[in-house]
């Protein structure tokens, strides 16, 4: 790590780009002063304001994208993170029981989704993790023959959490006569475990899903969420990891000419891990721009992000209200029908946040519009 961190010449270009360095105005904040404090780092000796200052860390890696040293800061605060919470495995415990276990999660996150429906006044009585699970649903069906030439990655949480869009993409395949298959046995992409510092644990999960896929070589990994496609690229070079909106734009002759005119305005808002991470910005808004009718507006990002940042948004909750306000801000501004973005986190969140608003403005996967275009009769 101190290696690493001696990369940085701290010249400061990150700092404008830093969500919690223009939230707080903090040095410790900001990339240039987390590094100076991983860099002498002792795991015996830590104070609860360097501790304080190195987990409210969104890891959204807008410092990367403009250092001119191309400083590695997200390996940077992954090993501090492994130093400060060495020995504690009880990092948010609960969520960790969770990853391992994707497929009963994913069954207790519908059953979860189902009783928040049925008695919405769970939500009021409950708070945020409540209202999160009014998004749950049952997943998508598995199939546990050999892998087709293109994969549907489903994650852990994702699995429930993100059910619709999966179920979009899919029914959008089978009516195109696209060969897509959600194969069995799939584990979590390691993402969150990377966020909270426990690297071993993550590498673990990535193996397990190299180990399922050894004989398919060839395979395209589709996957939705964009935190889980810069794990699993992170993870592997041996899978070609692909973003769906770039799977279905690079197929669009199967599909473009079926697609129905339907009249929405829709606020496009990209996450940081999309931006950062996976790359290939402009494949959502190219996908929802070929929609007949539709109306794609950009959201505003405000301080570069609403604040989900993966468990970043249980950990530290204030903060991550505090940076979606602005963008809560611009939507209510926007007379909009809908909200698109590509990652899980992210539609949970500023859905939370706008519903305390009053408002209920569906928040959902740019597939699932396309989907809704395709498979209704005219």
């Amino acid at each position: 790590m101190r290696a690493l961190a001696d990369e940085c010449v701290m010249c400061g270009l990150c700092l404008p780009h830093c969500p919690t360095f223009r939230l707080h105005g903090d040095e410790s904040r900001s990339p240039r002063g987390r590094i100076a404090l991983a860099r002498t780092l002792n795991a015996d000796h830590v104070d609860d304001s360097v501790r304080q200052a190195l987990e409210s860390c969104l890891q959204c890696r807008a410092c990367e994208a403009v250092c001119p040293a191309q400083v590695r800061y997200g390996e940077i605060i992954e090993l501090a993170r492994g130093v400060l919470n060495k020995g504690n495995s009880g990092k948010l415990p609960v969520l960790r029981w969770a990853l391992g276990r994707p497929t009963l999660t994913a069954t207790a996150l519908s059953l979860g989704g189902r009783a928040a429906r049925v008695w919405p006044a769970l939500t009021r009585h409950l708070g945020r993790r409540a209202r999160w699970l009014l998004r749950a649903a049952a997943p998508v069906a598995m199939r546990a023959q050999r892998p087709a030439p293109s994969v549907l990655f489903v994650g852990c949480v994702a699995r429930s959490l993100d059910s619709e869009a999966h179920a979009a993409l899919l029914q959008v395949a089978q009516r195109c006569d696209l060969d897509l298959t959600p194969l069995a046995h799939q584990s979590c992409c390691g993402a969150l475990s990377r966020h909270v510092g426990a690297s071993a644990e993550a590498e673990e999960m990535a193996a397990r899903n190299t180990a399922n896929w050894s004989r398919a070589s060839s395979i395209d990994l589709v996957a939705l969420d964009s935190a889980c496609i810069a794990a699993l690229r992170q993870a592997t070079s041996r899978l070609r990891v692909i973003e769906a909106c770039r799977w279905l734009l690079d197929r669009q002759a199967s599909w473009v000419a079926q697609v129905r005119p339907l009249p929405q305005r829709i606020g496009l808002f990209m996450p940081c891990s999309h931006r950062n991470s996976v790359g290939d910005v402009s494949a959502p808004a190219l996908l929802l721009a070929l929609l007949p009718a539709v109306e794609v507006l950009p959201i505003a990002t405000g301080f570069g992000c609403c604040g989900a940042a993966g468990p970043h948004v249980l950990m530290h909750s204030e903060q991550a209200d505090a940076l979606a306000q602005p963008i809560v801000d611009a939507i209510c501004s926007m007379q909009l029908d809908a909200i698109a973005t590509s990652n899980v986190g992210c539609a949970m969140h500023l859905a939370e946040r706008l519903a305390l608003r009053g408002i209920t403005l569906p928040v959902r996967h740019p597939v699932a519009f396309l989907a809704d275009r395709l498979l209704s009769e005219p």
